[in-house]
């Protein structure tokens, strides 16, 4: 199986609510936020050269979130990603958060398509994103 790509994210204050914990919605920026350091860091293909340079979007198109426990202001979240499923146009990808503790925070399935942003309409995967993906893809 393919090792995930990982990474840390410091709960901030503006993450927090008045109870102290992760607002849900901020889990969704954190989601995206791990998602565009995947494409920079983890396959070297940054955002800004896909959507500006080549003008292939990546919308995510499905979420399903499971919130299993709070997450604390300054806490250091260890961050997961491996891909499930790579698809003709689009691709589906698991993705976690643990508390220092190992302990996971939240789990959520995304599915995500790849668009010519001139017309707004789905695309193939570009080989070079396809090929970036397997090593993230988990077998089995």
């Amino acid at each position: 199986m393919a090792a995930p790509f990982a990474s840390e994210v410091e709960v901030r204050f503006r993450h927090c609510d008045p109870a102290g914990i992760v607002f849900y919605p901020r889990y969704f920026e954190m989601i995206n936020d791990f998602v565009e350091e995947w494409f920079d860091k983890g396959m070297d293909l940054p955002f800004h050269a896909l959507h500006v340079e080549r003008q292939i979007g990546t919308p995510l198109v499905s979420v399903q979130c499971d919130f299993c426990a709070p997450s604390r202001w300054h806490e250091k979240l260890r961050q997961e990603l491996t891909v499930q499923r790579i698809g003709g146009a689009s691709f589906s990808a698991a993705v976690r958060f643990l508390g220092p503790d190992g302990a996971t925070r939240l789990a959520a399935a995304l599915t995500i398509v790849t668009v010519d942003l001139r017309n707004m309409r789905s695309t193939p995967l570009p080989d070079d994103l396809r090929q970036r993906m397997q090593a993230f893809l988990t077998t089995g």
